[in-house]
């Protein structure tokens, strides 16, 4: 019944037959892919497929160039620097930029952009602050904290209030920013999707925070559902959501023909879910998609397929692997069993013993699921640090060892993890197959080593699968990460940090280590000294290793498929969902097989036929 309804869907937005013909249209690009869109609200949203729709429909201050991660003028005019005296750094480390905002430029329902609306958006993503959402980079780069919390236990709420107005403001027809503590990457946190600009009337009526300082803390981390711009959009951006999205079936957008920069060729973008790959695999080969998500073991069921491009071997700043929980809900959790070391379940504290976490680790056969899974196209990182960046380990220190984890088993716990066993559910997004043999594998090996150690592997909706991940409610979770901005802070903070994005969730902060950690992160991340972030970085990742807070599954390069129609194909590892429909185009007969001429220095390989 879902593959009907999803061609019935596919037929009424891209005037496709069904797999059993198409009616080519070079006006609309249809992507099939996994997973489903968390919220089109940029004050919440932080995962790729909701990103994917916020980076074309909306437009922030800077943004990145198109193929790099150079930092380009946006909404705003410019980008501040100190040589055009947009950007000034006073010795005591605070800084005050400028931005000058683009006159004529329309929103969506075609009301004019004005200072007050980057104002007003800027704030609000500040006091809006959901609990593991985005906001954290901009409240720290401005502010110094990770939490609006922080603020309002220091200072009380109105004094969170003062302080955020008095970190963005309005002067002399400028948008100033005032960073007490100015970190190097503060321009790049304010190209994310998370700077979003949207319309101030519109979003005030669609229930949103009013813009006024009383009661202002009622809008402050609220559940998703009742966020103002969750399945609503008015931004800037080259498309206009159409119509409304169904984080099951997908999103459409319409190109917005009052867009102040150049216009898209495309005229409609439909992005469809469907979790089987197998029907993801047939629409691209009866032309009723134009690109689509193919898991990288499948790569061999679709090379040599006719009229079929793929682009691979991108070097990516992306990487993944499983995070464990130190704290576990127990109330109505059933991954934990029994929520005792009892042989049926794991109490909430199981993760807390530092043997029970290399265990783990040294339980997962990381070649094995890099050659066999990944089929190579992937490498073992080392650290949390792609290996591409500076500051980053280039040497593996943990391998898998079935032995020296029976040594570890034996030890945790005082002996009754060996001798009890343990039973835990460990989840997975369904449609994402890597993620899934890699739970099997962690699964395998643990049974291998005994029929009491149980680990269940379950597949849920990936929706489902962030909140439940938000909620700190799973055991283990897989996920990978791509850079908020690509510097070595924006993968130790998320990773390992107690308030990080990944450490937050994993309750990291009840670990003795844990203070060590984020003491050594918050100097690394604000200092401008390359030789003290390379010492500071380079205890953070030995700190992780010997603790084993995560396991580092993969760092791969990136491989993308196409109809050879496809034109101006362009790869930035920075963007979410990996396509950019603001240059892509269709040509009719697909004779043009080359890539955009941006590509141009980029590591990458093509093949059609």
């Amino acid at each position: 019944m879902k593959k009907i309804f999803l061609l019935s869907f596919v037929v009424a937005a891209v005037t496709v037959t069904g797999l059993m013909g198409f009616a080519y249209d070079p006006d609309t690009f249809v992507y099939v892919t996994v997973a489903g869109w968390d919220s089109f609200d940029p004050a919440w949203a932080y995962d790729t497929a909701s990103g994917q729709a916020l980076f074309h429909i909306y437009d922030t201050l800077v943004s990145y160039d198109v193929a790099t991660t150079e930092v380009v003028p946006s909404l705003a005019t410019e980008v501040p620097t100190v040589e055009n005296g947009l950007l000034t750094l006073h010795e005591d480390g605070s800084a005050v930029i400028r931005f000058n905002i683009r006159q004529g430029v329309k929103f969506h329902n075609g009301a004019d952009l004005d200072v007050d609306d980057v104002v007003y958006s800027l704030r609000r993503t500040l006091f809006a602050d959901p609990t593991a959402g985005p906001n954290w980079m901009l409240l720290y780069g401005l502010l110094g904290v990770y939490e609006i919390n922080e603020l309002i236990d220091s200072v009380g709420a109105d004094g969170a209030y003062d302080a955020v107005v008095g970190a963005i403001y309005e002067e002399n027809g400028q948008v100033v920013l005032e960073s007490g503590a100015y970190v190097p990457y503060l321009l790049q946190i304010l190209a994310g999707s998370w700077c979003s600009i949207y319309d101030k009337d519109t979003t005030i009526e669609a229930g949103a925070w009013n813009g006024e300082k009383e009661g202002w803390e009622a809008w402050h981390d609220l559940p998703k559902e009742q966020m103002a711009l969750y399945k609503v959009a008015n931004g800037t951006g080259p498309f206009m959501l159409a119509g409304e999205p169904d984080s099951d079936l997908g999103f459409s957008l319409d190109r917005f023909d009052g867009y102040w920069g150049e216009l898209p060729k495309l005229k409609r973008v439909e992005v469809i879910y469907d979790n089987e790959w197998t029907n993801r695999r047939l629409m691209l080969e009866n032309g009723d998609a134009d690109a689509v998500y193919i898991p990288v073991q499948y790569r061999d069921q679709v090379l040599g397929t006719p009229d079929i491009r793929t682009v691979s071997n991108l070097p990516s700043l992306a990487n993944g692997g499983m995070l464990l929980n130190m704290d576990i809900p127990t109330e109505g959790n059933d991954r934990i069993g029994s929520g005792k070391l009892d042989g049926k379940g794991i109490p909430p504290d199981f993760f807390q013993d530092v043997h029970v976490r290399r265990a783990f680790a040294m339980s997962f056969d990381y070649d094995r699921y890099v050659e066999e899974v990944l089929m190579g196209e992937s490498i073992v990182p080392a650290s949390s640090i792609p290996s591409a960046l500076p500051y980053s380990f280039q040497k593996r220190q943990i391998f898998f060892d079935p032995e020296a984890a029976i040594e570890e088993l034996k030890l945790a716990w005082d002996g009754q993890l060996w001798e009890n066993g343990f039973f835990m559910r460990l989840d997975y997004n369904v449609g994402n197959d890597n993620r899934k043999v890699a739970c099997e594998m962690l699964r395998d090996a643990f049974f291998l080593l005994g029929p009491r150690f149980n680990i269940e592997v379950r597949g849920i909706p990936w929706p489902q699968y962030l909140d439940d991940n938000r909620a700190r409610r799973m055991t283990m979770f897989y996920i990978g990460w791509l850079p908020d901005y690509p510097d070595a802070d924006n993968y130790v903070f998320p990773y390992y940090h107690s308030q990080g994005t990944y450490g937050g969730r994993g309750s990291f902060g009840v670990l003795p280590v844990s203070e060590e950690i984020d003491t050594r992160i918050e100097q690394a991340g604000t200092s401008l000294d390359p030789a003290v972030r390379e010492a500071l970085y380079a205890e953070i990742q030995q700190l992780a290793i010997d603790n084993a807070l995560n396991i580092m599954a993969d760092e791969g390069t990136t491989r993308v498929w196409m109809r050879r129609w496809v034109k101006d194909y362009v790869y930035n590892p920075t963007l979410s969902g990996g396509w950019n429909w603001k240059v892509t185009y269709k040509t009719a007969d697909g004779s043009d097989g080359t890539l955009h001429s941006l590509m141009a220095g980029v590591r990458h390989e093509i093949a059609e036929w």
